[in-house]
């Protein structure tokens, strides 16, 4: 009997250690941990072990994640244990060829709730799924609003035959405050800064989109956002491996462009955002400790072209502007 117990007890501990990060050890502060003048070898483990398949990469995969979720992003959220989708009516414009429909997605988790707004237009003369765009509502080419015929300004999307989804970004988590959103649902029991706030949205639209938008093919989705919403576009596409394609736009620190280059390039030029600004400017972006490595940015045991990598195999097309050097 006692036996029995304790197969038990070490079961449970062991589920336990799975959910929370599969042993991972505890948070260390930034003044524990080693400095790295190089950027930080992505193929190499925390013990120092090489790299040395692809079944090593998917643990290294997973032991990347969890460092960017204890120092920089803060941890992805669960998904909430209810997900209700209310679907309204359709429109299709003549001339424009595109059905619009919207989407309230009303997430619930332990007695709290709060819904996303979806917009969603899709090819009204697809044949078949279509690829999808998921932004943040705003980021399109053209005026914006007034969209006069049903889809107007989705009807370039349309023609190359994407779907496309919409939402607030910052209804899912405020851009400067811990307040609506994830903070809501959650309460004070996350670290989660937005960008990853954000990167948690995307993916509860994609759950959304394969329940209740038959046209849309959710193997093909893909992503895209400008400055801070390029941050969260890469996050989101480092995390959520159904984005078949992420595509951020000049998303600058805490994006592409790793913390330590751009820290030297910053005391070349002084004109390039580097850890110090984003880090004292936007600290709920990031984990609420994020700003220990403020002039210690070789202590950061990861960096951007880690957060690229959590990308492969899928792809990623970065865009940046020669002259941006913010």
């Amino acid at each position: 009997m006692r036996g029995a117990q304790f197969l038990c007890a070490f079961l449970a501990v062991a589920v336990i250690c799975t959910f929370v990060g599969a042993g991972t050890p505890a948070r260390k502060p930034a003044a524990e941990l080693p400095e790295i003048k190089e950027l930080p070898n992505p193929f190499q483990f925390a013990d120092g072990a090489p790299v040395r398949s692809t079944k090593d990469w998917e643990r290294r995969r997973i032991e990347i994640k969890d460092l960017f979720q204890d120092y920089m992003y803060g941890h992805m959220p669960a998904k909430p244990r209810k997900m209700t989708v209310k679907k309204g009516e359709r429109a299709t414009g003549e001339a424009t060829k595109v059905t619009i429909q919207k989407l309230d997605v009303m997430l619930e988790h332990e007695g709290r709730s709060f819904t996303i707004a979806v917009t969603v237009a899709v090819p009204a003369e697809a044949k078949g799924k279509v690829p999808v765009l998921i932004q943040s509502t705003g980021f399109f080419f053209g005026k914006k609003g007034g969209e006069g015929a049903p889809g107007k300004r989705f009807k370039m999307y349309a023609d190359r035959g994407y779907a496309v989804a919409e939402f607030n970004w910052n209804a899912v988590a405020a851009d400067n405050a811990r307040k609506g959103g994830i903070y809501t649902l959650f309460g004070d029991q996350i670290d989660t800064g937005t960008l990853m706030g954000w990167a948690w949205g995307i993916a509860r639209v994609i759950d959304a989109l394969a329940d209740s938008v038959p046209e849309v093919d959710t193997t093909k989705v893909f992503i895209t956002g400008h400055s801070r919403n390029g941050k969260a576009t890469l996050v989101a596409g480092a995390f959520d491996e159904r984005i078949a394609l992420t595509v951020p736009s000049h998303s600058g620190a805490g994006g592409m462009p790793p913390f330590r280059l751009v820290e030297e390039f910053a005391k070349r030029n002084g004109k390039t955002e580097a850890l110090h600004n984003i880090a004292k400017a936007f600290p709920r972006w990031f984990h609420p400790k994020f700003n220990e490595f403020i002039d210690n940015v070789d202590r950061l045991p990861v960096d951007q072209h880690m957060l690229a990598a959590l990308v492969a195999p899928r792809a990623l097309m970065n865009t940046e502007g020669l002259k941006d050097i913010w």
